[in-house]
């Protein structure tokens, strides 16, 4: 079993690291909690993403005009189906 050190990732502590757990990223349970709370308050705080409009119609097809949700320039999407080469 391979050993080797380690740094919290929320208090920054060294801790021994073993290769029986891999994945391990926290020194102890409880910084481990600290780090998820922390996570859910910035989640909570950030600001919610704007909807991106959808300007074609409901059941448009190919060549079917959109608008560019970023800028709003209308810009036409071309699908191509191309066979497979035998």
């Amino acid at each position: 079993m391979a050993t080797a050190s380690r740094r919290c990732a929320e208090c920054d502590a060294e801790f021994a690291w073993t290769s029986r757990n891999p994945t391990r990223r926290f020194c102890a349970p409880g910084c481990r909690a600290r780090w998820w709370r922390a996570q859910q308050l910035r989640a909570a705080e950030a600001p919610e993403p704007a909807e991106v409009p959808y300007a074609a119609e409901p059941g448009a097809g190919l060549g079917a005009f959109h608008e560019c949700p970023n800028c709003g320039e209308h810009l036409t999407v071309i699908n191509l189906l191309i066979p497979e080469a035998r």
